[in-house]
């Protein structure tokens, strides 16, 4: 190697030098990533690693590692210490949360409530991590599926949840967010963290109603030097919603990551809530700082790894009650399927038109728009997958799951 040095330029050997660092880095966090993974079980039907067939569905994805700046001053900041308020680990998982059975989207999705739950395995819980999954057929054009929400509710708080597999594919609609149980929504508020249909990248996104409106100003969202945040829902950063027509507010900073990168590197969501801003950041595995795990966290030390922004108080007029525009909220997670997104978008997807598409019968249903029969929507008929032709369950069994290693939820030292 040295003979090799002598022979070329100082500056071809740097780049040759960092070259190579760049390279064995990428090693490690493979490795990383693999023993995460062989440490915590990640297998969508139990701890063992599944041994089943991939099938034509598999999308694979080049994994890009990027680190972004954001420059001092770009966002505000709380300064508050924060103690922990309520965590979810360990094989007791799942007894502060409730079980949901209604689906608001129109979808496939038969969500089953706590003893069906755990009878039919589409939850488990172990001392290391716990699996929430898309089970096996329901009622008719229906899959059994979960929807969980935390029995207590929280008024301004820091939240975090580790993932190290989440569901990614066509049919699947995952999301960890948060909602009001005590008004008529989107009145009480409701904060999409990660969400995505099929195989889209994830956004976030704020969604209220009329009496607690809220529209952020656009430069303090993306001021000048700062890191560009547009409104990925388009609607020029109005929060108030009305589906169809009125989708909310998704400031977002680019580019969108594709969900099916976080199942190669363990990823960490984290939401800080204050009377004055929203934030959200997105932090991988090998960057996940100790005063988080640690339960002391610094939050105004993270903001390379910001991924949305909403100045509440900053925006003015234009949001008239900052500190009330969201109730007290529950975390909710869950997988749906099909219905008044992944199933309405199916046609924009290549991979998932290759899957069941017009030629084989069948059409795009916007539930909220169209005659509402499911019986011919494509999405529906790939998850419901009656004779077996698509290969669902066992696409279901490899990529239809969270698997997660703790939701934790901070609240402020002062109350």
């Amino acid at each position: 190697f040295g003979n090799l040095l002598g022979c070329i330029s100082a500056r071809r050997a740097k780049s040759l030098f960092a070259m190579i660092v760049a390279a064995l880095r990428s090693i490690l966090l493979a490795v990383a990533a693999r023993d995460v993974a062989a440490s915590e079980g990640q297998s969508g039907w139990g701890w063992r690693r599944s041994t089943s067939t991939r099938t034509s569905t598999t999308t694979t994805t080049t994994v890009t590692t990027t680190t972004t700046t954001t420059t001092k001053g770009c966002t505000e900041r709380s300064g508050e210490n924060y103690d922990l308020k309520w965590e979810a680990r360990g094989q007791g998982f799942f007894d502060s949360w409730n079980f949901l059975e209604w689906d608001a989207n129109n979808g496939a999705a038969e969500y089953l409530n706590r003893e069906q739950s755990f009878a039919e395995r589409v939850v488990q819980a172990d001392d290391t991590h716990s699996i929430l999954r898309v089970g096996g057929r329901g009622a008719h054009l229906k899959r059994k599926t979960v929807k969980i929400q935390t029995q207590k509710s929280w008024k301004y708080f820091l939240a975090a949840i580790r993932l190290t597999h989440v569901p990614f594919g066509c049919g699947l609609w995952p999301a960890f967010w948060t909602r009001d149980s005590s008004m008529s929504w989107p009145n009480g508020g409701e904060l999409d963290i990660l969400e995505y249909a099929n195989d889209i990248p994830s956004q976030t996104s704020l969604h209220v109603g009329e009496p607690n409106r809220c529209q952020l100003d656009a430069v303090e969202t993306s001021g000048p030097g700062c890191p560009a945040m547009p409104d990925m829902n388009h609607m020029d950063y109005d929060c108030v919603t009305r589906y169809p027509d009125r989708l909310g507010c998704g400031p977002n900073k680019l580019p969108l990551q594709s969900p099916a990168e976080w199942n190669q590197h363990p990823v960490t969501f984290v939401v800080e809530w204050t009377e004055d801003f929203i934030k959200i950041w997105r932090i991988p595995d090998y960057a996940l700082p100790a005063d988080l795990t640690d339960n002391w966290p610094q939050p105004n030390e993270w903001d390379r790894w910001l991924t949305s922004y909403y100045p509440l108080r900053r925006s003015g007029d234009k949001c008239p009650n900052p500190e009330n525009v969201m109730a007290p909220q529950h975390l909710v997670l869950n997988i749906g399927l099909c219905g008044d997104w992944s199933g309405k978008i199916w046609d924009k997807s290549p991979t998932c038109l290759g899957l069941n598409s017009p030629a084989q019968g069948c059409r795009a249903v916007d539930p909220l728009k169209d005659d509402g029969n499911m019986e011919n929507d494509c999405c529906t008929q790939y998850v419901w997958d009656a004779d077996g032709s698509h290969g669902t369950d066992a696409f279901l069994q490899e990529h239809g799951f969270f698997n997660i290693s703790w939701v934790k939820v901070f609240q402020r030292r002062d109350g």
